[in-house]
């Protein structure tokens, strides 16, 4: 391409990121176009999963106008489980500040979005490599052909090869990231809504923590959807390579169906899809720098999840950094200043809840990476519940006074830090 056919901007990956960053881009009357490998937007993503809205709500209110969410969250479940029992926690309230969704509906969506701002959306296109002559990134290869742009945007997932390439995402070690593997399996909408004790086209979240990961770090969960349920683990990717192989994850998501307290939730179900997918999990003191001269990382590509445990995040944290990435593009170009973007993209970060909550959780990989929160912790809390509740043969029961001492003395000086840890994290 002549310089007379330079870009403004170039988003490669159409997920969450990507594509909130080109609907802002371009619907500033910027030329975008967003190169995705896959057959369409969304085609390679793993559906299911939950967004929380209070964060993007205003930010992206635009984008997210009559978006195909499955069902608002109103019922929280955790879950701590020892081989056969669990002990549940559980929050039913009028209104949820999430949604479940599925992601080859929801990426559509958001395709639309922004191709009706006047984003070129084009499927099929894979970005093999940038163009950075001196240092600065001023285009992308797709095969034999050369892409030319003012601004490249990386929203390529969490493995992020232009990210590689830019010197941005150095090797790290495996315990910063997660693999999730997971189930859509259909059920008629009524079942779903009686079997999780839900009004009519509400919505449910359960998480569970404890013997359902063969005592690996991570957890299990099921969202329900308008007619299907999204099941599945995700477990620290560093403890399954110590543990037997990746093979036997899917193994450990059969047990999990399997459980007596599972099964009769899917059962009828048929399974839709499976699949498996890595999740950036090393917090933020695993975070890359959020670009290099021409080039602005965004979502999964840049570290953007968050988990604390009771709550996994990563697709609010991805449509605002995409229309913080966007915003900072415009700015830059209108001033015809396109070196300023970065600038501009690192100062709107640093001010957004993304930096804000990411340095405040940032002991949460360190805490969640602790053996004893997966085995003994659940082991003991279901032990505990389990004598509170009891009536021996000889009638008697633990008073209230009784069951705590016996609490604390079961979970000992080691389950007590860890709680603590976990409520300072």
């Amino acid at each position: 391409m002549g310089d007379e056919e330079i870009l403004d901007v170039i988003v490669v990956g159409a997920g969450p990121a990507g594509l909130a960053c080109a609907g802002e881009a371009a619907g500033a009357g910027l030329q975008v176009i967003v190169l995705e490998r896959g057959d369409v937007a969304g085609g390679k993503n793993l559906s299911g999963g939950r967004l929380y809205l209070e964060p993007v709500k205003d930010l992206c209110a635009d984008l997210l106008k009559d978006a195909p969410f499955e069902r608002p969250v109103v019922s929280e479940t955790v879950c701590l489980c020892d081989e056969r029992s669990s002990l549940s926690f559980r929050l039913d309230q009028p209104t949820g500040n999430s949604v479940t969704v599925l992601r080859a509906r929801l990426d559509k969506h958001l395709a639309n979005r922004a191709t009706a701002k006047g984003a070129m959306v084009l499927p099929q296109q894979r970005a093999d490599e940038l163009v950075m002559p001196a240092g600065r990134v001023t285009g992308v290869k797709v095969g034999p052909e050369v892409l030319k742009a003012r601004v490249v945007v990386a929203a390529d997932g969490v493995l992020s090869f232009l990210a590689q390439q830019a010197g941005l995402r150095p090797a790290r070690e495996t315990h910063t990231y997660a693999v999730g593997f997971k189930e859509i399996i259909q059920l008629d909408a009524a079942v779903i809504e009686d079997r999780f004790n839900l009004p009519k086209g509400q919505g449910a979240a359960r998480l569970y923590m404890g013997a359902v990961t063969g005592g690996l770090p991570g957890g299990g969960f099921i969202y329900t959807n308008r007619d299907s349920l999204s099941v599945g683990l995700v477990v620290q990717l560093g403890a399954v390579r110590k543990w037997r192989s990746e093979s036997h994850l899917f193994d450990l998501l059969e047990e999990f169906k399997q459980r007596s307290d599972i099964a009769p939730l899917l059962a009828g179900g048929q399974t839709a899809e499976y699949g498996a997918h890595l999740i950036p999990e090393g917090g933020f003191g695993a975070l890359p720098s959020p670009g290099i001269p021409g080039l602005l990382l965004a979502g999964d590509a840049a570290g953007f999840v968050l988990n604390t445990g009771p709550v996994l995040r990563g697709m609010d944290l991805a449509l605002t950094s995409g229309v913080l990435a966007g915003r900072s593009i415009v700015a830059g170009l209108k001033a015809r200043q396109p070196e300023t973007c970065l600038q501009i993209y690192r100062q709107a970060l640093k001010q957004s809840f993304i930096m804000k909550q990411m340095r405040a959780h940032k002991k949460a990989p360190i805490v969640l990476s602790s053996d004893r929160l997966y085995r003994r912790l659940p082991e003991q809390m279901v032990n505990w519940a389990t004598d509170f509740f009891r009536v021996g043969p000889k009638g008697s029961h633990p008073r209230m006074r009784q069951a705590f001492k016996g609490l604390r003395r079961s979970l000992g000086f080691r389950g007590l830090q860890d709680l603590w840890r976990l409520m300072r994290m």
